[in-house]
C-alpha cells in the first residue's frame, strides 16, 4: 500500500500553495526543501505566541464525544462488509474496528488481507458479493476499474486517511474520513504547539514524504500557523521518498540535516513510521540533546519514547474509531438515509499526548482507540 499516511497510519494519501510568513520578510516552503523563515520581533512575536497558546489550549484532552449525532430512523437489515486489510500492523487495528461494529450491527464481515495489489483485493470483495467494501490509506485511481465495477452492482466504496472527495453516487465513494480537512488541522496544530513551547523561536526541520497528497497537506496547514503566529521561527521541509524509508535511510538523513544546521531544535515527524531508529542514531551522534521529536499519529513506540523522554509532544489517530464510523456511515446507506454529517465527521476526534504520565498508559492499546464509550455512543444511535 503505497501510502504514508497508512504507514503511521495516519492519520493516506494537493497543495493548497506556498504560505508566505512574516512581516518583514519571507520565503516559501516546498518539496524541495527550502525554508519557511520570517524576521519580526517585539510585539509581533509576543502575540503569534499568544495565538499559538490559546490555538492549543485543550489539545491535551482526549476527546469524549464521537462525530455522529443524528440516530438511525430505523436498524438496518443484516449486511456484509468487505474490508481490504493491508498487511501494516494500523490496518489491522482498523479491523479492529470494523469487527466489534459490525458484531453490534450483527453484519457479516468478510476481511481481505492485501499487500501490493489493492485491484484484486478490491475484486475479490466483489466477487464475494458483499455489500460495502472499505479501504484505507489507498488513492482511487489505484482502484478505479474496481470502484465502477462495484458501483454496477450496487456495491459502496468507503474510505478513511486519503484526499479523495466522497463524491458518493457520482463516484461511488460514500465516506472519506481522515482526509485533507483533519491532516491540515494536525499541522496546525502541532506547529502551535512548538511555537507556545519554543516561545516562538523555534528552527524547525520537517521530516516528510511530499509524494504523499494528505502529508504534502500536513505541511501546509504547518505553514499556515508559522506564517500567522511566528515571525522569528525558521521551518525547513526534509523531503524524502518512500524507497529511502523503506531502505533505512531516514536516520542518516535527518542527522546529515542537523550536522548542517545546528540549530535546529524541533523535528517534526509527519508520521511516526518516519521515526524508526532516530532518536538513538541522533544520541550516537551527540545530536540528541537539545532538540525536541514531535510529530503526527503516535504508536506504542513513539509513546514508549515519550515515557523514556527521547521524543516529546504527539498527535493521536484514533484507527480503531475509524472503523465504526465507516460503518456507521453504511448503515446510514443501507435505510436510504442521508449521511448528512458526514464532512463533519472527515475530522477525526484527537489530541496531543504532552506528557510521560499521558503516554504510558496508552502503550498497551498500541495507541488510542478513540473516545472511551464509542461503542455504547454508536450502538445508542443505532438503536441496538
Amino acid at each position: 500500500m503505497r501510502n504514508a499516511r497508512s504507514l503511521g497510519l495516519l492519520l493516506a494519501v494537493v497543495a493548497l500553495g506556498t504560505v508566505a510568513c512574516g512581516s518583514d520578510s519571507s520565503s516559501s516552503s516546498n518539496t524541495t526543501g527550502d525554508t519557511v523563515a520570517t524576521t519580526g520581533g517585539g510585539s509581533a512575536q509576543a502575540d503569534g505566541v499568544a495565538a499559538a497558546i490559546a490555538a492549543t489550549e485543550g489539545l491535551d484532552t482526549p476527546p469524549t464525544d464521537i462525530g455522529p449525532t443524528i440516530p438511525l430512523d430505523s436498524v438496518p437489515e443484516t449486511k456484509t462488509v468487505g474490508w481490504l486489510e493491508c498487511s501494516l500492523p494500523s490496518c489491522q487495528v482498523i479491523g479492529q474496528g470494523f469487527k466489534d461494529a459490525t458484531a453490534a450491527l450483527g453484519w457479516k464481515l468478510e476481511t481481505i488481507s492485501w499487500t501490493t495489489d489493492a485491484a484484486a483485493a478490491a475484486q475479490q470483495a466483489i466477487d464475494l458479493g458483499v455489500d460495502y467494501i472499505a479501504i484505507t490509506g489507498t488513492a482511487p485511481e489505484l482502484i478505479q476499474d474496481q470502484i465502477d465495477a462495484a458501483k454496477a452492482k450496487g456495491i459502496g466504496f468507503y474510505s478513511c486517511f486519503d484526499t479523495a472527495d466522497p463524491g458518493q453516487d457520482a463516484n461511488n465513494i460514500w465516506m472519506q474520513c481522515g482526509d485533507e480537512a483533519g491532516v491540515v488541522k494536525a499541522g496546525e496544530n502541532l506547529a502551535n504547539l512548538i511555537i507556545a513551547d519554543s516561545n516562538g523561536e523555534a528552527n524547525v526541520l520537517m521530516v516528510n514524504i511530499p509524494d504523499f497528497a494528505v502529508l504534502t497537506k500536513e505541511r501546509e496547514g504547518s505553514e499556515t500557523s508559522y506564517a500567522a503566529n511566528c515571525p522569528n521561527c525558521k521551518f525547513t521541509e526534509l523531503p524524502l521518498t518512500l524507497d529511502q524509508l523503506l531502505a533505512g535511510e531516514v536516520p542518516g538523513a535527518i542527522v546529515a540535516a542537523v550536522q548542517a544546521d545546528p540549530s535546529i531544535d524541533y523535528i517534526h515527524f509527519a508520521f511516526d513510521g518516519l521515526t524508526g531508529g532516530v532518536s538513538q542514531t541522533l544520541a550516537d551522534a551527540d545530536l540528541l540533546t537539545g532538540r525536541k521529536l514531535v510529530g503526527v499519529d503516535f504508536s506504542a513506540a513513539v509513546l514508549q519514547e515519550i515515557v523514556d523522554g527521547t521524543m516529546q509532544f504527539w498527535s493521536a489517530n484514533p484507527k480503531e474509531y475509524s472503523g465504526w464510523l465507516m460503518v456507521d456511515a453504511m448503515a446510514r446507506q443501507a435505510i436510504g438515509q442521508e449521511n448528512t454529517e458526514e464532512r463533519a465527521n472527515a475530522v477525526l476526534p484527537t489530541f496531543f499526548v504532552t506528557t510521560p504520565d499521558q503516554a504510558e498508559p496508552l502503550i498497551a492499546t498500541d495507541g488510542w482507540p478513540g473516545p472511551e464509550t464509542m461503542a455504547d455512543q454508536f450502538k445508542a444511535l443505532w438503536g441496538v
